[in-house]
């Protein structure tokens, strides 16, 4: 009895699953970076600064898949955003004024790129980061992040692409 009760209760979980990831944002004629662009986030030039120099250094450590450097940038970008109470699943690049964060490709190109085991692991590896990242767990979302990583690798999907757009509960919006 106890055994179905659990099986029930995780079958209803489930299917709640993607009416909380549901976004009511219409998707834009670029990229998802718009959605972000309207939230008021004005940090101070100093922390903006300090910040696009995070970015940067982040970005480095990613292409070279430096994990430690990864988690070290990503948490002083994590500290600067909590400063002004930004949501910690906000992504890096709508907070950096780099140039770095032009993009020359439309996202929507590498939906559905993924063999669906591929696609099974970069969503369980998308949740685990996302679950880690607002519990503030630096080394296991860093450990995630280079899952996710590995699989973009694989189909030569750039690094800066969102994680969020590749994840099934992140499109056909």
């Amino acid at each position: 009895m106890r055994q179905l009760l659990g099986i029930a209760t995780l079958l209803l979980g489930l299917s709640l699953l993607p009416a909380v990831a549901q976004s009511n944002y219409q998707y834009p004629d670029r990229d998802h970076d718009t959605r972000y662009a309207n939230q008021g986030y004005q940090l101070s030039s100093e922390d903006q600064k300090d910040f696009n120099h995070e970015y940067d250094k982040w970005r480095d450590a990613n292409a070279k898949n430096d994990q430690d450097d990864i988690d070290k940038h990503a948490r002083r970008m994590d500290d600067i955003m909590a400063r002004y109470r930004i949501p910690l699943d906000t992504p890096f690049d709508a907070i950096a004024t780099t140039s770095a964060n032009t993009r020359a490709y439309d996202v929507r190109q590498y939906h559905g790129k993924f063999s669906h085991d591929d696609q099974e692991k970069f969503d369980k590896a998308y949740e685990h980061f996302v679950e880690h990242r607002r519990k503030h767990d630096r080394d296991d979302a860093a450990r995630d992040e280079g899952r996710m990583q590995e699989i973009m690798a694989k189909y030569n999907i750039p690094r800066d692409v969102p994680y969020d757009e590749l994840a099934s509960s992140g499109r056909g919006r």
